[in-house]
């Protein structure tokens, strides 16, 4: 196992014993932007009054092999609703870090960054990810 996966099996470990999974029953269909933009697509609905919060979590793949810092909403009624991978919801896993703060709507990449920065950190090792120059960017 490379040291890259090591640290992807720590923040899936992390996820599992931290966050709430989020039951995939409970989503609805978003848009699909597909473009790497979730945390602004995600408050841009807001804006735009099609949706009530956002919320922000870590987002597996369906083979359980790479995590992602992602941001989705919740629509009116209490669904949870991606608004850039629309239906990939439906082969992805969700774990729940927490709502965003409307406060916090106009520093969105700061969100993003921080919580990459401190997942990345809890489950690594500096000078391992120095050797193999991985970053927070791998989240």
């Amino acid at each position: 196992m490379s040291y890259k996966e090591d640290v992807y099996k720590n923040i899936r470990e992390y996820c599992i014993s931290h966050y709430k999974l989020l039951d995939n029953n409970n989503f609805v269909l978003g848009s699909a932007m597909f473009n790497y933009k979730c945390h602004m697509n995600s408050v841009q609905k807001i804006k735009e009054g099609k949706a009530e919060n956002v919320y922000l979590c870590v987002a597996w793949d369906k083979d359980d092999k790479q995590p992602c810092i992602h941001f989705i909403n919740t629509t009116f009624d209490g669904k949870y609703q991606d608004n850039t991978w629309g239906w990939i919801y439906k082969i992805n896993r969700y774990y729940l870090i927490k709502q965003v703060a409307e406060e916090e709507y106009n520093y969105i990449w700061n969100v993003l960054m921080d919580t990459k920065r401190s997942i990345f950190k809890l489950n690594s090792n500096g000078f391992k990810n120095f050797l193999h120059k991985l970053d927070e960017n791998i989240i």
